[in-house]
């Protein structure tokens, strides 16, 4: 497995010691990663020639975007990038029309979730596939086991619940006669202390978890199984990100003990590990 960091910023020099690889959003195509304008990942590139860099496309396309997406798609494949993650299937037919030499990853936030999903994917020419972070531990180990595509799931982050593209902050703070300046908001469930993050910008809004997924139980048992294990920096304090991807390192390394890994991360973001030990989706009987 290689760690993979969502970025937050471009400056890629303080993770270079515990990984080369890396995910960046592509300006208006890229939904709840950190975006930049196609000039910055081609100066990206050529700063750091030897990064696996992986490109975010997974916002749903309209008819509106296709011209700009082709072109989009032709430089792209023109640069040394690892692979784009997309969500809509516009992407991947015109990739197979231009005959595009672009590595795909399928990345349906909550839809990829059996080996069934994988394996058609697969068979249609695409090289990853995101696993849902709505399955547990075992239901991953047995996709790894019945699929030859590569793949990775969120091990660490704030994980984004759903995305809509209305904007629902400013719609709200309109209907209440109300100005808001926040670029993030915190809600709160009725009766309950459960929290989310809602951020909104210009391709609408997200809700995220307002806890860190600390998955690193399900880390120890993947990390022979799967080939990426990405760690989301979005919204966690720069200082502990580093902190838990030191850890992570040494624990891929096997520098560290099982259980000195599993309390030191704990310390760090909490013990929130989401749905890896807790089943949520059931076959009908």
């Amino acid at each position: 497995m290689q760690l993979l960091v969502s970025l937050n910023n471009l400056e890629l020099s303080k993770y270079l010691e515990f990984t080369n690889s890396f995910i960046i959003g592509l300006k208006n195509y890229s939904v709840n990663y950190f975006e930049v304008e196609f000039e910055e990942i081609d100066n990206l590139l050529k700063k750091y020639p030897n990064i696996e860099l992986f490109i975010s496309l997974n916002k749903n396309i309209f008819n509106k975007d296709l011209s700009d997406l082709r072109e989009k798609l032709i430089k792209l494949s023109k640069l040394n990038i690892k692979g784009i993650l997309f969500y809509d299937l516009s992407i991947l037919k015109i990739v197979r029309e231009l005959n595009l030499d672009i590595p795909l990853c399928y990345h349906g936030t909550h839809m990829v979730t059996n080996y069934n999903i994988c394996n058609y994917y697969f068979n249609h020419s695409v090289k990853y596939a995101y696993l849902s972070n709505d399955i547990t531990c075992d239901e991953m180990l047995e996709i790894s086991n019945k699929t030859k595509i590569e793949l990775m799931t969120t091990f660490i982050g704030h994980l984004i619940i759903s995305h809509s593209k209305r904007k629902l902050v400013s719609n709200y703070y309109e209907h209440i006669n109300k100005d808001n300046k926040e670029k993030i908001n915190i809600i709160s469930e009725k009766n309950k202390e459960d929290k989310y993050y809602v951020i909104e910008t210009n391709l609408g809004t997200n809700i995220l978890t307002y806890n860190i997924l600390n998955g690193t139980r399900a880390f120890l048992s993947l990390k022979d199984k799967l080939s990426y294990g990405v760690l989301d920096s979005n919204l966690i304090d720069e200082d502990t990100f580093l902190e838990v991807l030191k850890l992570y390192k040494l624990g891929l390394d096997n520098k560290i003990s099982n259980d000195e890994l599993l309390e030191s991360v704990n310390y760090l973001i909490g013990s929130y590990e989401g749905f890896f030990f807790k089943k949520t989706i059931y076959k009908v009987k």
